[in-house]
């Protein structure tokens, strides 16, 4: 059993994460400027607080670093680089200091600028975008993440095992209303429309991924084999959008022939497969999702009965 600082533990997908490690064996203590209804240990300040860091830090095996600015529409620029980048900082400064070995970071898909047109969206140059293709923020909350992994990554040089998860949007439950209000007016949502935390998100292809799945894939890395040292980024969603268009024709409708496929036998076999080369995180990290969301869908138009 091993004791596990969750940042951000009293949201939307700190919950998730606290709950998937109690209920395999670990401890969990959580930091969030408040608490929540789970049983751990809480220490309750903001995450750009050295000191209240340092207390949580001091005598755990491992820390989820997943305090942030959620998105764009959040936080202006200056708290969204005030948060994620000097809260990045300070939580594995004091990680290294009580000599924590291993740090998974919660990153975004959003590294690779394919998200909001908001941050002046660019599209990729091939799919699917793999852990080589250029990132390409081009908004606050992207480039926050980008340079959160460079963090990361430079506290892997001096020694911790850090592994970055690349997540798309991640379907809450308590996003289902927003979800359906999109499917059903795709040019006219503005969400949030129905009482959802946020927008419904996952970019111009819709992607997503159910927080159980994303739970288990933060415990997945914590398992994962590791050298001192070690830096890891993994791409994670569900195994097929929520778009009412296959994959490849929603890219030719959106941008013509300027994003090069160059591997057209996984929309072959699965339509409306994500963006993402997901094979690393099958492979390496052992994680393929469970669920999907289209069930929401189901007799919307473009979503056929059953779909």
């Amino acid at each position: 059993m091993s004791t596990i600082l969750v940042t951000g533990a009293a949201g939307l997908l700190g919950r998730h994460v606290v709950r998937d490690l109690l209920a395999h064996g670990h401890a969990v203590r959580g930091l969030d400027r408040r608490s929540a209804e789970e049983a751990i240990d809480w220490y309750v300040g903001d995450v750009t607080d050295p000191d209240l860091v340092a207390t949580a830090v001091a005598g755990v095996d491992a820390v989820f670093h997943i305090a942030a600015v959620p998105n764009i529409w959040s936080g202006d620029g200056r708290a969204i680089m005030r948060v994620n980048l000097l809260g990045t900082h300070i939580v594995f400064e004091a990680a290294e200091a009580a000599g924590v070995g291993r740090m998974v970071f919660c990153s975004s898909d959003s590294v690779a600028g394919y998200t909001v047109r908001e941050g002046r969206m660019l599209p990729p140059r091939y799919a699917p975008v793999d852990l080589d293709h250029p990132l390409m923020a081009t908004d606050p909350y992207a480039v926050s993440k980008v340079m959160g992994e460079d963090l990361a990554q430079a506290w892997a040089l001096r020694g911790q095992s850090v592994v970055a998860l690349r997540t798309v949007f991640v379907a809450y439950p308590e996003m289902a209303g927003e979800i359906v209000a999109r499917a059903k007016d795709p040019e006219g949502y503005r969400g949030p429309m129905v009482g959802g935390p946020s927008v419904a998100g996952g970019g111009p292809l819709h992607h997503h991924i159910d927080p159980r799945d994303l739970a288990r894939a933060f415990r997945l890395a914590l398992e994962l084999d590791m050298a001192p040292g070690d830096f890891e980024r993994f791409y994670l969603s569900a195994r097929v959008t929520l778009s009412p268009e296959p994959t490849l024709d929603r890219l030719r409708r959106l941008h013509g022939d300027a994003v090069e496929i160059r591997a057209p036998e996984i929309w072959a076999e699965n339509p409306f497969a994500p963006l993402y080369d997901l094979t690393p995180a099958a492979t390496r990290l052992g994680f393929v999702a469970e669920y999907d969301q289209r069930h929401l869908l189901a007799g919307l138009p473009g979503f056929p009965s059953g779909d």
